[in-house]
């Protein structure tokens, strides 16, 4: 604004309302925080589409649908970056809590992971000096494919149990999600061809610029909520079938709330 000194963009960050999810939100029940984030998400854009100036005959003005397609388009990069973060924090959680587990063999989790080339990264290693970063935060954050639903169902896999984190319609889903995000991110909000050919159901969508109808973000959160039940709930049963007999009741308490899975719209998650 005209008479105020410019600001260095450092300067324009500023507190979170407490609508925000922390980090501390997600090492303690990841899915939870994740659903916590796409509901308002959500309820950010069903804001605007409520407010947002509409001409005599109900339909948006040329300025109001530009604007929300633009603002539709840049949430999706955003929940997906929450949804890795949900994704991390959970497989670097059960590692730890694997210290509970009558049947974890460290030696096979090592050989099935990555396909037994895990490296660490000296550079990120370092990163986490000083700071107290669980064993399981530091290999979470050496991996890669997160964006990847069947390789995530191979790091998750690693840990032995007999359940499949995310099922061929829930990686057909996520695929398309994961790709108009890195189209979003990296292509300047366009669907290249040979990015659309990565992916089935986008394959006629080549060479197209990326906007969604406005109810989009809605059925983003809506479709994401039985995804994560499902793979959070699976997954923490295997794992809590095999802890070891008598755990106190604050470590059983601290176990069943990392696999808890709660949202404040319960109905999506069936």
């Amino acid at each position: 604004m005209p008479g105020r000194p410019p600001k260095e963009f450092k300067e324009y960050l500023c507190e979170a309302t407490k609508a925000h999810v922390s980090h501390r939100d997600y090492m303690a029940s990841p899915a939870t925080a994740f659903l916590k984030y796409s509901v308002e998400a959500k309820s950010a854009i069903d804001l605007c589409i409520r407010k947002f100036p509409t001409n005599q005959n109900g339909e948006y003005s040329s300025d109001s649908l530009d604007s929300l397609q633009h603002l539709t388009t840049a949430i999706l990069p955003a929940i997906m970056g929450h949804f890795e973060t949900y994704q991390k924090n959970l497989f670097a959680g059960m590692i730890d809590l694997t210290v509970f587990n009558s049947n974890f063999k460290v030696s096979s989790f090592a050989k099935k992971l990555n396909d037994g080339a895990m490296g660490i990264d000296m550079i990120r290693l370092f990163a986490y000096r000083n700071i107290g970063a669980s064993v399981g935060s530091i290999i979470a954050d050496n991996l890669s494919s997160w964006h990847d639903p069947e390789r995530v169902n191979k790091h998750f896999g690693a840990f032995g149990f007999n359940y499949t984190f995310y099922s061929n319609d829930d990686c057909k889903k996520l695929k398309v999600l994961w790709q108009l995000r890195h189209s979003i991110v990296h292509t300047g909000g366009s669907i290249t061809l040979p990015d659309a050919q990565k992916v089935e159901e986008l394959k006629t969508f080549g060479d197209r610029k990326i906007a969604f109808e406005k109810n989009f973000i809605f059925e983003v959160s809506r479709k994401l909520h039985p995804i994560v039940k499902r793979s959070t709930t699976g997954i923490g049963d295997a794992f809590k079938a095999n802890l070891h007999p008598n755990l106190d009741a604050p470590t059983t308490n601290k176990i069943n709330k990392f696999f808890e899975v709660k949202s404040s719209i319960a109905t999506w998650l069936v």
